[in-house]
């Protein structure tokens, strides 16, 4: 069974979590297989709609991952071939004053012009485009189920919201108390592995910078060692709308269960 969450967060965009961003679970994927989605209550039709286009554009990204990684060593050994001959032809057909120079230049280019036409070419082929129908149909197809422990994760990231950047920042930090409580990992339960699971893997891909920030809160927090330049440097990301720190503060009380 493959089970989606659904986060909905005041003035922000809801965060759809989903394994559709894992390549091995795309490769292994079985045709009968059921997809749940999990929400604190009914959702409208715009949030039905929003989750729709991010499982599609999740199952887009892996199903090109997916294919090719498997064409790559046949694609490797193409471009090899292309390499080769391109290079020894114009060094036997062109003369220049330059031996080998211009040779590996327009050899090269041919090379990375030919990945990335086959590239390409796999993403489009009969095999990419039927799994990506069959896990866009399943998607569409899902079931609907109402997880009302969710309501708690989405509550403690509006909580953070509503207060003042600083304040968080020097929360996390340690420098000040802890601003709210996350008191959601019981209301959670066995979710919550799946939403952390989740959420590092959609931070890995989509925001690096917030996930590498979650992980040293939660060492220096480990070692209860506040850092008042850490959260400075946050407050000035915040400040510039370059992080988001209701979803770092709920990464890091995630990371942290």
């Amino acid at each position: 069974m493959i089970t989606c969450y659904i986060l909905q967060r005041h003035k922000k965009s809801s965060l759809c979590l989903s394994p559709y961003l894992d390549t091995e679970r795309v490769a292994n994927y079985a045709e009968d297989e059921q997809v749940v989605l999990k929400s604190s209550g009914m959702l409208t039709k715009n949030q039905r709609d929003e989750v729709s286009y991010s499982l599609y554009a999740a199952i887009d990204f892996s199903v090109d991952r997916w294919i090719q990684n498997k064409q790559y060593v046949p694609r490797l050994l193409v471009c090899a071939v292309v390499f080769t001959v391109a290079y020894f032809f114009f060094s036997l057909v062109i003369r220049d004053p330059i031996p080998m120079l211009d040779e590996l230049v327009i050899s090269s280019a041919l090379t990375i012009f030919c990945w990335t036409f086959l590239s390409k070419r796999d993403t489009r082929s009969s095999v990419a485009q039927r799994r990506r129908y069959e896990l866009k149909l399943r998607a569409s197809e899902r079931e609907e189920v109402i997880e009302e422990g969710l309501f708690s994760l989405e509550q403690y990231l509006d909580e953070i919201g509503q207060l003042d950047p600083l304040q968080v920042c020097n929360s996390l930090c340690l420098v000040e108390p802890e601003a709210v409580k996350p008191d959601f990992a019981s209301q959670l339960g066995e979710n919550l592995v799946e939403i952390r699971a989740m959420l590092v893997q959609d931070l890995t891909l989509h925001d690096k910078q917030l996930l590498h920030s979650a992980h040293r809160i939660v060492e220096l927090r480990a070692h209860q060692k506040p850092d008042e330049k850490l959260a400075a440097k946050l407050f000035h990301l915040s400040a510039q709308d370059q992080i988001d720190l209701a979803l770092l503060s709920c990464t890091v009380a995630l990371l942290q269960q």
